[in-house]
């Protein structure tokens, strides 16, 4: 089992940058921050992204979840989110390893 997300998760993209995640409605608190779910993620821009595309900036979007959902655990109408997350991003180089859950108290497996 791996600590749940939540919105003070730090989640980057291969190239350096970070996502800001903001939950889509109220939700519970888990360590003080709200919790996330799979549908938050979709179409966060990675913020500080040093990818360039054709020789211009295109910042990393995130596209879709590759793993780390917890179908078991539902907030606010998707699946919770845990720190083995995994998104497929526009530039085609997925996420790296969560190195911040925003929280350590709540699992979800």
């Amino acid at each position: 089992m791996a600590p749940l997300l939540n919105a003070d998760a730090i989640i980057r993209c291969g190239h350096g940058g970070t996502f800001t995640i903001v939950p889509s409605g109220p939700r519970p608190l888990l360590g003080g921050a709200p919790a996330l779910n799979a549908r938050d993620l979709a179409g966060a821009t990675a913020v500080g992204c040093t990818f360039n595309a054709a020789g211009a900036p295109a910042p990393c979007v995130i596209a879709s979840v590759i793993a780390g959902t917890c179908p078991a655990i539902v907030l606010g109408g998707a699946p919770a989110i845990d720190q083995t997350l995994v998104c497929a991003t526009s530039s085609g180089v997925p996420t790296i390893p969560v190195s911040s859950a925003g929280q350590t108290t709540v699992q979800g497996g």
